[in-house]
């Protein structure tokens, strides 16, 4: 089974959930809301519809919570200095004032908001390929693909996440039997050579690092995770944009000079947060755990416990996209 074929043999129609409802935001809401609707959704992305101009004009992410945040403070902190040299003077931010700020602003806001994704709003067609779909995520740096019945519609009926592509294939006929008894299989190979090759060097913190230093290079580095290792180089625990909406809605965001582990411990207990592979793991393992929502990324570490790749659903299907297809 080749993957770019199986992904060009099927529309973006058959991914459409056969119930479910599309949750969007308003660009005049203010951002309390929107943090309140990601979180109640457990959605990591939301589109945003203005009324004005009748139509949706961008995807709001936690990507753009981590840009938020930053804004804020770095806006914050400009008022406080100037403050400080004014002659008349001004009160410094007090404790809370951060938070406020964050809620206080509109969705509309993101438009002149210096952020670490694209921004803009890009929609497919239901009746375009799993294959269309996949290179528009990469191509545009998109999180998620809003999907209406034409690519210019305004009728939105699905947002797409690349983790539903990686279920319809680890769901497809073949897939296991191809991965488990064929060697020399796409899938049965090792990501030492399929999806690694595809990664970015890893960037890593230390234990003890800064909220601040840790949301900054999430942002400029325009990375979904950031692993925190310890003084040796081994892999303690990670931070992620989705651990971010969870901060921001709980007010962890308004003191960034706590360090990055105290923030963590305030995130909701589960059975496993930090998910790990080795090289040598297979192609089809790593779809087949990344195609679940709760594995937003694997942590590729060697035998020394050191990271050496940050693995995403991004990866997997540009790996997939740069298998030939059959014509």
């Amino acid at each position: 089974m080749e993957a770019a074929q199986l992904l060009k043999e099927h529309e973006l129609f058959e991914l459409l959930p056969a119930h479910g409802k599309v949750v969007t935001l308003d660009a005049d809401l203010p951002m309390k809301h929107a943090l309140d609707a990601l979180s109640s959704h457990s959605a990591t992305c939301l589109p945003v519809w203005d009324s004005f101009q009748q139509r949706f004009v961008d995807v709001f992410t936690c990507t753009d919570l981590v840009d938020i945040v930053l804004y804020t403070h770095r806006a914050l902190a400009a008022t406080s200095g100037a403050a400080m040299t004014d002659s008349e003077p001004r009160s410094a931010p007090t404790r809370g004032d951060a938070q406020q700020a964050i809620e206080r602003c509109q969705l509309r806001d993101l438009h002149g908001l210096s952020r670490s994704k694209h921004s803009g709003f890009v929609m497919a067609s239901v009746d375009d390929s799993m294959y269309h779909g996949c290179l528009m995520l990469k191509q545009h740096g998109l999180e998620c693909l809003p999907l209406g019945d034409t690519s210019c519609s305004t009728a939105l009926l699905h947002v797409l996440l690349p983790e539903q592509i990686l279920a319809f294939i680890a769901t497809s006929p073949g897939f296991r039997e191809e991965a488990t008894t064929n060697p020399s299989a796409l899938f049965a190979a090792p990501l030492s050579s399929t999806a690694l090759p595809h990664c970015a060097p890893p960037t890593t913190v230390l234990q003890g690092t800064s909220l601040s230093d840790a949301l900054a290079l999430l942002s400029e580095r325009r990375l979904h995770a950031l692993p925190i290792v310890d003084g040796e180089g081994a892999l303690r625990d990670i931070i992620s944009c989705r651990d971010v909406r969870h901060l921001a809605s709980t007010s962890q965001t308004d003191d960034l000079t706590t360090r990055v582990e105290e923030c963590l411990s305030s995130l909701p207990q589960v059975p496993c947060r930090l998910h790990t592979c080795v090289p040598s793991d297979s192609l089809a393992s790593a779809i087949e755990r990344l195609a679940s929502v709760e594995v937003a990324q694997l942590v590729c570490i060697d035998e020394r416990g050191c990271v050496v790749a940050v693995l995403s659903s991004a990866e997997i299907l540009t790996c997939l996209l740069a298998q030939p297809a059959a014509s």
